[in-house]
């Protein structure tokens, strides 16, 4: 009797291992997995993603060339255990991320990048929760396409600002271009003049933004060294979200505050800042990381293209001239008259993404799509490049021309490249308005104040450019030099005098 007791618990574990096995057979057994990559024992296909001196392509053109090896626009691949689903074309990610975002709209665990090296309080790495929407309705408020326009003054000094900058430096111009994507958004932010706490808060971003960069280059296996920056940078990223928020919050206490969504806030959630204050405060510091660096990226991309391309440039410039002159700056007024601008942007865009590959959804439920089974947990990869240079979308997809977004009679314009350079479903960048106008302000200006060129070695031989651009998780332009040669006498007092004939103080 004794025997049959003592079995009776082994026998039931017997039994419900059996069923799961059954059910999960059965699950299964509904859908095959997308097409890839079988892997090795324990690790997968951790080779496929890992980059080294000897595979040093870019991750994004490893997995466009896995879709082309297994003819699908979907493929999976299992790394470590765990299941990833790339997704190489417009109508693959707008089925799973767009119209399936209830599914596809969480992020994956980011033990290196939110655990190591401190990023748990930007929003872009959250986690879909009920603490998501709250940070993402809060950031919508101030940054939604109606509000923006708000911001224009502020945009319009510091575009003068760089301006002068890029004249008289230009041997510095991924700084310049860096800092006044910085300035903007911490001057919407926080109220702060960046210009005058420069070397503080752009240093302090430059070594937080590393951990971002180095965390998402896969030519590393996590590791001690890993540890030891992380432990530099999480330190790094807490004092860029703590250090500009004590600030303004001592500028409140002492009556020297200039308004900024800080003010704002503090003010209009005076009665909850138990549970606001920390949004608020998160909400301002993704503002400045988020809004510097992919903004300089795409527009540092632009400069490179118009030193690249001369004939594009003397296209916008013949456009600038008949629209706006010689006797001002172009101005946001202006924007719907300047199609050919608008063309640079949104080919620039298409060519060099500032993120080739989106930041990772996580699916939080089983799917079935198109007969293919996709896991609850599997990490769902948008290849944001190679959406962008799909050739049945955009034709020539190698070759650099804004022409083709012209709207023109009888002619079918390819898509917005906006459409996925800012991310995808739910999770697209809320900062999106904001950044468009920062970059469109900067290069009409740019390229109405300036002929961009090749700078000059001290022989006088003209330096080449590269369209080249870094292969990490945030894409630059390889280094270069160029410089700013005014297009007219009138410049000098066109940045003196500002937009629309009006001063600007500095």
């Amino acid at each position: 009797m004794s025997d049959s007791i003592l079995r009776l618990p082994a026998l039931s574990i017997f039994v419900l291992s059996f069923f799961y096995y059954l059910l999960t057979c059965r699950r299964h057994q509904s859908g095959r997995l997308p097409p890839g990559p079988a892997g090795l024992p324990l690790i997968g296909s951790l080779f496929n993603v890992l980059r080294s001196k000897s595979n040093p392509k870019p991750q994004y053109l490893k997995y466009l060339e896995m879709g082309q090896k297994y003819d699908s626009d979907i493929v999976h691949m299992k790394v470590l255990g765990d299941h990833t689903v790339i997704l190489n074309s417009a109508r693959v990610a707008n089925e799973l991320l767009e119209k399936r975002s209830a599914i596809y709209s969480d992020r994956p665990p980011m033990p290196m990048i939110v655990d190591l090296s401190g990023w748990h309080s930007n929003l872009t790495f959250f986690p879909y929760s009920e603490s998501w929407r709250t940070h993402r309705r809060t950031f919508s408020r101030y940054f939604m396409s109606r509000k923006v326009h708000e911001y224009h003054p502020i945009q319009r000094k510091e575009t003068l600002r760089l301006l002068k900058n890029l004249l008289n430096d230009p041997d510095h111009t991924h700084e310049h271009v860096q800092r006044h994507s910085g300035a903007i958004s911490v001057r919407i932010t926080h109220g702060i003049n960046l210009e005058q706490d420069r070397i503080h808060y752009s240093e302090l971003a430059d070594r937080a933004i590393q951990s971002f960069v180095f965390a998402g280059n896969h030519a590393w296996f996590p590791g001690a060294t890993f540890k030891q920056k992380a432990e530099v940078w999480a330190k790094d990223v807490s004092d860029l979200n703590e250090l500009p928020w004590k600030d303004v919050k001592s500028s409140i206490a002492s009556g020297a505050a200039i308004p900024c969504i800080a003010t704002d806030g503090l003010e209009k959630f005076s009665s909850e800042l138990d549970k606001m204050e920390e949004v608020l405060k998160n909400v301002c510091g993704i503002s400045y990381i988020a809004g510097r660096d992919t903004t300089s990226a795409l527009v540092l991309s632009i400069i490179v293209a118009l030193v690249c391309y001369p004939e594009v440039q003397k296209k916008a410039q013949a456009e600038l001239d008949m629209v706006v002159g010689q006797e001002r700056l172009p101005d946001f007024s202006d924007r719907k008259r300047l199609p050919y601008i608008e063309c640079i942007l949104k080919e620039t865009q298409r060519m060099w993404p500032s993120l080739p590959l989106a930041v990772d959804h996580y699916s939080i439920s089983d799917d079935i799509y198109e007969g293919y089974f996709i896991p609850k947990g599997t990490t769902i990869v948008g290849n944001t490049w190679a959406i962008l240079h799909d050739q049945t979308i955009y034709d020539d997809p190698m070759t650099f021309k804004p022409e083709r977004f012209l709207e023109q009679f009888g002619k079918h314009c390819p898509p917005d490249p906006a459409l996925y350079f800012f991310g995808f479903g739910r999770r697209m960048c809320p900062g999106r308005y904001l950044a468009s106008d920062n970059s469109w302000m900067m290069i009409a200006c740019i390229l109405s104040a300036f002929t961009i060129e090749k700078a000059l070695d001290t022989n006088g031989n003209e330096i080449e450019v590269t369209t080249q651009h870094s292969n990490g998780a945030l894409s630059y332009p390889a280094p270069f030099k160029c410089r700013f040669a005014p297009r007219s006498p009138q410049v000098l007092d066109l940045l003196g005098a500002g937009f629309m004939g009006q001063e600007v103080a500095e």
